[in-house]
């Protein structure tokens, strides 16, 4: 996808609604050969979504999209209807404003709590003595990267052997200072592309994280284990680079925290409720930011499971005279893998390739279907569960 086109949905992306009205779906239908008409709609794609609990629910943003204090959904009303501001949308498809004239940017003490995880994370906001937003990160299936890393290697092992252009040997192109895994490398990076939009949204001063240990000399395979410290070490450089201060609890510490304001947990981690992961989270937050118990705000789940082929050197069986079958990048006519779709049958999917000159998707059920024109499209994160 050029610039241009990245560019102009973003225009239509600030300036739709929340909800897309029946005059403007009509006008957005898109079919393989007229991508370009594709608009990228802004609005929560469940119809039966809750309110926000917390009452300043909405993220504000200077003129420069500098955070700022949110504001509760009446004043930013009053401001959207003066012509004081506009509408904006957070990548975690909640609502905000900014901001067209210049004002104060006095903020009050806000605090990330992130609990890190394996496969499910916690992570929530805590702005003055209110939780603006809690979110349970579902991070990506490690075994299936792994998976494709190792038919990625039988793959090049196998074109080794074929009668085909050279290149010159690389051998000393490794370097092993702060390396870490490719299959960690890729739950590194998304645990980053979230944290990475809070900081855009929400004025974050403090960070306050639990610090996994593990032995490495007691257990199996501790030595494979450094690669994960190493994606801590680049979780704390990248708060370091924005400056904000970093406050680190062990687990046991963070336990005695969580019972300390009266936070319940689950035992069933992957259960999308706040009590399975935010409830940390939450605690670690209220610790640094206030230190009194507040209630519990508008809690979501982002579901980051998805990972689409985007290349393969070759397939292991051969066409005929020699010829492999191509295999696609990470965009499908100008449109990025793994964004959510909307279609004429009023599903809601996530897109994952084209097949007959049709669009192939992942329905909420996770069944694989095709479609041949799309309604919308939106960039924002996967969101499973909201309220």
């Amino acid at each position: 996808m050029n610039n241009i086109y990245q560019h102009n949905l973003l225009q239509e992306r600030q300036s739709t609604p929340l909800a897309l009205t029946t005059s403007e779906t009509a006008n957005l239908n898109v079919s393989l050969d007229t991508k370009q008409n594709v608009a990228c709609r802004s609005g929560n794609t469940n119809s039966d979504i809750k309110p926000n609990v917390g009452s300043h629910s909405v993220f504000v943003l200077n003129i420069n999209d500098k955070p700022l204090t949110p504001t509760t959904s009446t004043k930013a009303r009053k401001l959207l209807k003066n012509g004081k501001a506009k509408k904006v949308w957070s990548k975690f498809n909640t609502f905000g404003i900014q901001l067209l004239d210049k004002t104060r940017e006095e903020i009050p003490n806000t605090t990330l709590g992130y609990d890190p995880g394996t496969k499910f994370e916690g992570m929530s906001i805590v702005c003055d003595n209110e939780n603006n937003l809690s979110v349970k990160l579902d991070l990506p299936y490690k075994k299936n990267i792994v998976d494709k890393l190792k038919e990625r290697k039988k793959l090049r092992k196998n074109r080794r052997y074929r009668n085909c252009r050279k290149r010159e040997a690389r051998f000393n192109n490794r370097n092993r200072k702060g390396f870490i895994t490719p299959s960690q490398m890729v739950v590194v990076n998304s645990r980053l592309k979230v944290l990475k939009e809070f900081c855009k949204i929400y004025p974050i001063q403090n960070v306050a994280m639990e610090d996994v240990c593990f032995n490495h000399y007691k257990h199996k395979g501790g030595s494979n284990f450094s690669t994960i410290e190493i994606g801590k070490n680049k979780i704390r450089e990248f708060f370091k680079n924005i400056n904000i201060k970093v406050f680190e609890y062990k687990g046991y510490e963070t336990a005695e925290i969580r019972k300390k304001y009266g936070y319940t947990k689950t035992s069933v981690k992957s259960v999308d409720k706040f009590s399975a992961h935010c409830s940390d989270s939450l605690a670690l937050a209220v610790d640094v930011n206030c230190g009194m118990r507040i209630s519990e705000g508008k809690f979501l789940t982002v579901d980051d499971t998805y990972r689409c082929d985007r290349r393969k050197i070759s397939d292991i069986q051969l066409l005929k005279d020699g010829l492999v079958n191509r295999y696609f990048s990470g965009n499908v006519k100008g449109l990025k893998k793994g964004i959510i779709i909307g279609t004429k049958k009023g599903t809601i999917g996530q897109l994952c390739g084209i097949v007959n000159d049709r669009f192939r998707y992942y329905n909420i059920n996770r069944v694989r279907q095709s479609i041949k024109e799309l309604l919308w499209v939106n960039n924002q994160f996967k969101i499973k569960f909201n309220y």
